[in-house]
């Protein structure tokens, strides 16, 4: 052992005066997790520099690299050109803590074949009566105290996630899936897909909130058919008078689109709102490809949204408008889709009548949740809002103008892990991620000192 340890921190040794440059990563996966555990044991007090090479060393073993992605590969690459890229437990402003807690899932996809979500763990979270509920592709859902995050001694490897017993029933296949969740007024309800006829159904659906069993009802099922849908984010809107839900449908096949996003006789490529009492459906804007993120405050709208590949979008949506999908996109086709890779999109939205994007992100982030962060979480960051990233692995800081036609700044933040959902806690003044690659909850917060 004492051998062993000997070749570990010569090794170390090395690593910092090469700027860890190809060194740990081409030694055998056993040799990298001795390093990493010596590393984490013998160099507590180094510099906020070093502290960033420690957290790429911190990554779990490449035996579990992120099939698709391979996001645990050190990203020396960053290290070495990304120029003032903050990463976390860092920002341009504040020093948070970022803790992360491993979610126990049951069920799991058959993933053979699978194109749709077979890479990726998709997950949801929410928050009801001081309770972290925690939702899936596949349908199951847990919940845990969520005060167990913030207790001095906690047990990270001692978390006991309860199952929720539930009528929800979801194919285990790509075809049939939750895809999106919201708590409100002590009812929790659930985007999701039905598969009839080789055709995909959207539903929305809903239980009065029971930490035993959820027995849900149907609230919503649209009439469209579709292939590949996507999007699924829901929030409550008071519009014309009468309080509702507003959710996002979208998505089909790559470099496949069709001209329903452009057709008001469907529902797919849509934002709609549907009227909490008679259930009616309205469409509220049109033109959509994938709305990921969705946030709701008064009469303001924000929506984010994936483009093809590149020009995701930050929309702010307003009723009866077109954001243009599939004629206009700052985003263009996949290449390594062979059929309609030469497509054009269109790369201006106004001049054809369509609404432009506050912001489009070229290349493209996997953009998803957005959320505004509440001026006591930090006193550097009032008024900013957070978006989450999918296969950027990272979060952006955010300030809008007062309008919300513009973006003033944003700040990237480098967290290494696809960021499907995000929550603030007010009594905890904490964020809570949902970390999708390993199916973990993260609590972000800041660093108090004494």
């Amino acid at each position: 052992m004492k051998k062993i340890l000997f070749l570990s921190s010569l090794v170390v040794f090395f690593i910092f005066l090469l700027n860890l440059k190809n060194i740990y990563k081409i030694l055998p996966i056993e040799k990298q997790v001795v390093i990493k555990n010596f590393v984490l044991e013998k160099y507590e007090n180094l510099s906020d520099k070093n502290k960033i090479i420690i957290r790429v060393l911190k990554l779990e073993p490449f035996k579990q690299l992120q099939i698709r992605y391979k996001r645990l590969n050190p990203s020396i690459n960053n290290l070495n050109n990304d120029y003032n890229i903050k990463f976390l437990p860092l920002s341009q402003t504040d020093n948070f803590n970022l803790s992360t807690y491993k979610i126990n899932f049951k069920k799991e996809k058959n993933t053979k074949n699978d194109t749709g979500y077979g890479f990726f763990k998709p997950f949801f979270i929410e928050i009801s009566n001081d309770n972290l509920i925690v939702i899936n592709n596949d349908g199951e859902i847990l919940f845990i105290q969520l005060d167990k995050f913030f207790k001095k001694d906690i047990d990270k490897n001692n978390l006991k996630f309860k199952s929720i017993k539930t009528n929800l029933k979801i194919e285990g296949n790509q075809n049939s899936k939750i895809m999106g969740t919201l708590v409100h007024k002590e009812k929790v309800y659930v985007s999701h897909l039905d598969y009839d006829n080789n055709c995909q159904i959207y539903n929305i659906s809903y239980a009065n909130i029971n930490f035993e069993n959820l027995i849900f009802k149907n609230f919503f099922k649209s009439k469209s058919c579709g292939e590949n849908l996507n999007a699924g984010r829901m929030k409550v809107l008071n519009f014309n008078g009468s309080d509702g839900l507003l959710a996002t449908m979208g998505g089909e096949k790559l470099n496949e689109p069709s001209g329903k996003p452009q057709d008001l006789n469907s529902d797919i490529g849509k934002i709609i709102f549907i009227d909490f009492k008679t259930k009616e459906k309205k469409i509220y804007s049109m033109g959509h490809r994938n709305p990921q993120g969705l946030f709701v405050e008064g009469d303001l709208i924000i929506a984010t949204e994936h483009g093809p590949k590149g020009g995701d979008e930050i929309n702010k949506i307003e009723y009866g408008k077109n954001y243009g999908w599939p004629i206009a996109s700052y985003g263009k086709a996949y290449d390594h889709v062979k059929k309609n890779k030469d497509k054009k999109y269109l790369k201006d939205h106004s001049s054809n009548n369509f609404k432009e994007p506050i912001f489009s992100f070229i290349p493209s982030i996997g953009i998803s949740e957005i959320i505004k962060i509440s001026n006591k979480f930090s006193t550097n960051w009032h008024e900013n809002f957070l978006l989450a990233s999918l296969n950027g692995g990272s979060l952006y800081r955010i300030k809008f103008n007062s309008t919300f036609e513009k973006i003033i700044y944003k700040e990237r933040i480098f967290v290494n892990k696809r960021i499907r959902d995000l929550k603030y806690s007010d009594k905890y003044n904490a964020v809570i991620l949902a970390l999708e690659d390993w199916k973990e909850i993260g609590i972000l917060n800041q660093i108090i000192k004494d």
